[in-house]
């Protein structure tokens, strides 16, 4: 069995004293599109956030592309990529100039940079506002300036916080065919989503979060499975009849000796 792009186990995470993940466990292999669904509050984004290195969580393991994250908390950032629900942009310059600034922070070879980034202009629509600022895009066009810089590197693994909204129809077609041919050429993709829609089409499996848990994951026809469903049931359907079951008592967080305890 190939070692998992992202490998989580018994991930705990607290906010002042009020548990958003408790014992989450999650992988994601190579050339996967996994969708991470639930409601709100459920703690898709902490894990998300735990995962690029944005928070520190309380216990458990976290491998992203072979490093244990608690050892080594560095090399493996150049090879993801990540686009947050609401992505922070500067107004003051230009789309060219913005992605031309990623790239070299993402170290794009020098002689490649320029034709990547046209690249990226072409691909997502955007050369015709190469050269106006970020503050004259429309939400839209923001997401996919966002969308192409969290890929201007070509990623191993990319990690992605609700990527659709604010994204006309064929815009969001055009990112789905994006990672769908992203998956084909081997990157890992991870998806938060509250389009079940969008995620039954678009994933080869999802993982369905509630309170902090995993309460099941696989593609369409082993969760049907697991609930016991008929072969037309929808993921939403499955979605609501799993999160209902799963509807129960919070479990106590384990003792632990110290903070990254191990198990």
């Amino acid at each position: 069995m190939p070692e998992p792009a992202v490998r989580i186990e018994n991930l705990w995470k607290a906010y002042d004293g009020v548990q958003a993940l408790q014992g989450l466990s999650l992988a994601a292999f190579e050339g996967e599109i996994v969708g991470l669904i639930g409601p709100n509050g459920a703690g898709k984004t902490t894990a998300i956030k735990i995962i690029v290195g944005l928070l520190r969580w309380d216990r458990g393991d976290v491998f992203v592309l072979g490093h244990n994250v608690l050892e080594d908390s560095i090399s493996y950032k150049e090879h993801i990529g990540y686009m947050p629900e609401a992505p922070a942009l500067p107004e003051y310059l230009t789309t060219s100039e913005f992605l031309g600034y990623v790239g070299r922070v993402r170290n794009v070879p020098k002689e490649q940079l320029p034709g990547r980034v046209s690249e990226l202009l072409h691909d997502f629509e955007l050369t015709g506002k190469a050269k106006e600022t970020v503050a004259t895009l429309s939400k839209g066009m923001r997401a996919k300036l966002a969308f192409a810089a969290a890929t201007i590197h070509k990623p191993q693994l990319l990690i992605l916080d609700e990527p659709l909204l604010g994204i006309d129809p064929a815009g969001q077609r055009m990112l789905k065919d994006r990672l769908v041919g992203m998956a084909k050429q081997g990157c890992s993709i991870l998806v938060s989503t509250h389009q079940l829609d969008t995620a039954e089409r678009l994933c080869t499996k999802v993982a369905i979060i509630h309170r902090g848990k995993n309460v099941a994951t696989g593609d369409l026809e082993s969760l049907r499975g697991q609930v016991h469903a008929g072969e037309h049931q929808t993921l939403e359907e499955i979605f609501l009849k799993l999160t209902e079951e799963a509807g129960q008592p919070e479990p106590e967080m384990p003792r632990r000796k110290g903070l990254f305890a191990r198990k």
